[in-house]
């Protein structure tokens, strides 16, 4: 069941596709461990049992696959997690009755000002363009607190040791970058917070132009995965379906790269739809 809903993340099917898919494609229920019928045929989940048994599963088990595709993209020396980026985007609420959601300010790009959601905070290698980890909160939570932890989290789980973190003004904060330079024993650039225009004697060495501008490499992860696997606002509602979702489609973005190098075309790691129509190249049903 945790294949086919990766599959179907992966296609972006809805549950009655996918359940079309399997019946029509016996190769592919074998792929997915299905058990055969006495008569002969595979047992075919239902679109109500899909979902059901997805939401009975939790986003532990999700998130647990997502942490296993990372450590297989580390070994494979897909990530390197050297040059690593810390940000948040919105996931905007299906409904406006989510009991789970909650109103926040908006990105600064965004036509409104206040958002009703939850907020992806995403620890991103540069190299790679790829995700190593990621917090979920409330859309009315500040940036700042999630940054520590996500490197802690990453540091323990992967045994990663970064070189350089990468960081918006609203991460700024003296005891986060003494804690990445001596902890980590990393370097932190971080742009200077506008709001602290008199005290710009303390400006760290890497404030440049040309470090900041290595930043754009999460907000086009953000483009590329918020609209292809439709993350930006899913139909769903409350905090188990959310969190589900993000640990699918972030594991679902690794896992093109993985098809991508194990392919020989590095140059599709970050293209979605290039990757599988290469895959599909010389296959006939």
């Amino acid at each position: 069941m945790l294949l086919i809903a990766l599959l179907r993340t992966l296609w972006r099917l809805s549950y009655q596709d996918m359940y079309d898919w399997l019946r029509a494609w016996p190769a592919l229920a074998h792929a997915c461990g299905l058990p055969l019928k006495p008569q002969g045929q595979y047992w075919i989940p239902s679109p109500s049992q899909q979902c059901k048994r997805s939401q009975a599963a939790g986003a532990p088990v999700h998130e647990s696959l997502f942490v296993l595709t990372v450590l297989v993209a580390i070994r494979r020396r897909l990530i390197g997690a050297r040059d690593l980026i810390i940000d948040s985007a919105p996931i905007l609420a299906w409904r406006r009755a989510d009991p789970d959601a909650a109103v926040g300010h908006a990105p600064a790009h965004h036509p409104r000002p206040l958002l009703r959601g939850y907020r992806v905070h995403t620890l991103l290698c540069r190299g790679s363009g790829l995700p190593v980890f990621y917090l979920l909160s409330r859309a009315n939570v500040h940036d700042a607190p999630f940054a520590q932890p996500l490197l802690e989290w990453a540091v323990r789980l992967f045994c990663i040791r970064p070189r350089v973190i990468r960081l918006d003004a609203a991460y700024w904060g003296l005891r986060l970058i003494h804690w990445i330079h001596h902890v980590l024993g990393a370097v932190a650039v971080v742009p200077w917070n506008p709001k602290r225009q008199k005290q710009r004697s303390c400006l760290p060495p890497t404030w440049t132009k040309e470090e900041l501008g290595k930043r754009t490499s999460i907000e086009r992860f953000f483009g590329r995965v918020f609209l292809f696997f439709h993350l930006q606002r899913p139909p769903l509602s409350g905090w188990s379906a959310i969190a589900t979702r993000v640990a699918l489609t972030y594991s679902a973005s690794i896992l093109v790269a993985l098809a991508a190098q194990h392919a020989g075309r590095p140059d599709l790691i970050r293209s979605p739809k290039r990757v599988l129509a290469h895959t599909w190249e010389g296959f006939e049903l």
